[in-house]
């Protein structure tokens, strides 16, 4: 790891201690309340499992689920292989490819959200005694790419729910839930930074491709910044702009973050399966992933030298000189050099993007102490960042935060961060 990198890192952990530190308050009553809702929700989507089952089935036993999946409501299986107990896998990539098949797979999914979100609520009410916030513990360089893990409870994982107008599922509907537990001090608001795209950014900048290079710097007819999911969709498909529909819009946007991190045409094809709610096959997939990367060649030219290069060194390395060591390109088995190709592509991408939003942790905790302010950082999930702000201070720190977070560093393309504020995490985000 160069000296900018080990730099960075000691300059994170003084930012992360603060923030440990600080922690965030908790709405524990509406905790509390969303909690009883799940368990109901829990409680009713067992008997509907157990309406098919004919009797009680243990819902945590994948031998169990197998039998009545696979065996007495006779579902057809999408994978041949089998575990050590003679059992199809009953995983929730599986079961998503058997939506459709039947009524219970839903429930099932359904259940195992539940039963994830319950957890999570508990472990939300672990507030400290004293301060009366809950304190997460992040690990800055918690994964390989440099990407931050959290624990106790992973704030991570916070469900990001946007609810559209008139909507009635009652899980989405409480995962919409968990972002207004977070809630500021009196007297104070959150505002909160995401950046935009900026791992496509990242891209671009790697890349320099033309038609991606075209989407942040042209305006569209109204002055906006042209779309880029939908200027991928107009060329893939090859069609105008403006007759982008969005469904296409969104097998775009599938396109552009499953490629750049090395999908199969086999993953792909699951993913516009899931999109448009029609089969389609992996040759159907491969047709689309051939389009993108003759129209988007430059992405194509940066990825395989992306993969030439850790061949070469047996490490990738972020546009900052972040290091990834890539062993598996190495093997003598096709499965883990195919597995080492895709590590090759994704940790340079993921890789700069964590390196960009801990300067820009750095250089926001800088601006706050230089000002004197006493506002605090207090949370950082992926590219977004969460700051508790006296009413007095937002107008200073709504100027702060964006300027200095897309400024932090100097691309070919913009930085763009989004910025909203509230009296609790889902109105600020």
């Amino acid at each position: 790891m160069n000296q900018t990198i080990l730099d960075l890192e000691y300059k994170t952990l003084q930012v992360v201690m603060k923030m440990e530190l600080q922690g965030v308050k908790i709405d524990i009553k509406k905790c509390k309340h969303t909690l009883k809702q799940l368990q109901k929700l829990n409680i009713s989507l067992t008997n509907q499992i157990n309406i098919f089952s004919k009797d009680e089935v243990n819902l945590k036993s994948p031998q169990q689920l197998h039998e009545l999946l696979f065996e007495k409501l006779q579902i057809q299986s999408k994978t041949e292989i089998v575990g050590k107990n003679g059992c199809y896998s009953v995983d929730k990539s599986h079961l998503k490819k058997l939506l459709g098949q039947h009524d219970i797979i839903q429930l099932l999914l359904d259940y195992r959200k539940t039963e994830s979100l319950i957890n999570f609520c508990k472990q939300l009410q672990q507030i400290n005694p004293v301060t009366k916030r809950l304190h997460g513990q992040f690990n800055q360089i918690g994964t390989a790419t440099g990407r931050f893990s959290c624990s106790k409870p992973n704030l991570q994982n916070i469900p990001n729910v946007k609810l559209k107008v008139g909507e009635t599922n009652s899980l989405r509907i409480l995962e919409s839930m968990f972002r207004e537990m977070f809630v500021p001090e009196r007297g104070c608001q959150f505002i909160c930074a995401d950046y935009s795209q900026i791992e496509i950014r990242v891209v671009t900048e790697m890349s320099h491709d033309k038609f991606l290079l075209k989407a942040y710097t042209t305006k569209d007819a109204d002055g906006k910044n042209l779309d880029v999911h939908k200027l991928t969709a107009s060329e893939v498909f090859n069609i105008k702009y403006s007759q982008v529909t969005d469904e296409q819009r969104s097998i775009a946007k599938s396109i552009n973050f499953g490629l750049i991190y090395g999908k199969t045409a086999f993953g792909l094809s699951a993913s516009l399966t899931e999109i448009t709610r029609k089969l389609h096959s992996v040759e159907q997939a491969q047709e689309i992933m051939d389009a993108y990367f003759i129209r988007f060649s430059g992405v194509k030219t940066c990825l395989d030298s992306l993969i030439a290069v850790a061949d070469s060194n047996g490490y990738s390395e972020t546009i900052y000189g972040r290091r990834r060591p890539i062993p598996q390109l190495a093997s003598s088995k096709l499965s883990e050099r195919n597995a080492g190709k895709r590590l090759a592509m994704n940790s340079p991408i993921q890789g700069a993007a964590a390196d960009i939003i801990k300067m820009a942790m750095v250089a926001c905790d800088e601006q706050i102490t230089a000002q004197n302010l006493k506002s605090k950082l207090v949370l950082q999930v992926h590219d977004e960042l969460l700051f508790e702000v006296p009413d007095d201070e937002m107008e200073v720190m709504e100027t702060l935060v964006k300027n200095t977070m897309e400024n932090v560093v100097r691309l070919s393309i913009p930085l763009e961060v989004g910025l909203d504020k509230g009296h609790n995490w889902a109105m600020a985000h």
